[in-house]
């Protein structure tokens, strides 16, 4: 089934992240979902679908939370098993609900303010100041809940890659700057670094793999290719990544 998700107009996003930014300075916590209703500012925007509504946002705050009970709270590998974790339910949960939905980069800062609060401040919490990151919290693909969602759908099952942390600052900084509005040639990608066989030399493979499509992609639009065509250029960058890396070896 498909559903049409809840959003804020931008200047109504703005006042309820100042609003919960003065919450925790008064050293309150969050109130996701107040007074178990719909914000009075609630939109929905769309057609053919069924306007989500409490219960199923409920839900959704419910997959998280169980999702999260073992992420840990700080540190490097906590934060990266949060990603994970959180991008893994909402690629599942959209898949139900509607890809069109989650490609809205609208709905993400009502879902961030006021249907996760307290899970978007554990991952992205307030500066010395009391400010929340903004790119974290309003619209756009910097958003904690979106940039989870689009790796997950994105890279699948290479996120639980033993391997992942070797080369996973480059993968996401790839996704995260020239692909994440090309999700036919990020999940090439996904499905090239996957062929490549585990050793010694994988993660400088893939490192320079990834180099050579980021090069590509300045100087090529791969996005114009076939899916045939576009196989055979990324498979061509990663061969000559592992075996410029495999002779340093």
């Amino acid at each position: 089934m498909t559903r049409i998700y809840p959003q804020f107009d931008r200047d109504v996003a703005f006042e309820e992240l100042a609003a919960l930014e003065n919450l925790l300075r008064a050293g309150m916590a969050p109130r996701p979902l107040a007074d178990g209703m719909l914000h009075p500012a609630t939109k929905f925007n769309g057609f053919g679908g069924v306007p989500v509504d409490v219960p199923r946002l409920r839900a959704l705050r419910s997959a998280l939370e169980s999702a999260l009970s073992g992420a840990g709270a700080q540190g490097r590998d906590a934060d990266r098993r949060f990603d994970v974790a959180v991008g893994q339910v909402l690629a599942h949960w959209f898949e139900e609900d509607g890809r069109g939905q989650a490609s809205n980069p609208e709905i993400w800062p009502y879902l961030t303010i006021y249907v996760l609060p307290d899970l978007a401040i554990r991952r992205f919490g307030p500066d010395k100041s009391g400010r929340l990151p903004r790119d974290r919290y309003l619209s756009g693909r910097r958003n904690v809940f979106y940039r989870a969602y689009l790796r997950s759908w994105i890279l699948g099952d290479l996120l639980d890659d033993p391997d992942l942390p070797l080369y996973e600052d480059d993968l996401v900084g790839l996704v995260d700057r020239n692909l994440s509005a090309d999700h036919r040639i990020a999940r090439m990608i996904g499905e090239q670094i996957r062929s490549i066989q585990s050793g010694e030399a994988r993660r400088e493979g893939v490192r320079g793999g990834l180099k050579s499509v980021q090069y590509e992609l300045r100087v090529s639009d791969l996005a114009s290719l076939t899916d045939e065509s576009a196989k055979r250029v990324i498979a061509e960058c990663f061969d000559g990544g592992v075996k410029r890396q495999g002779a340093t070896f």
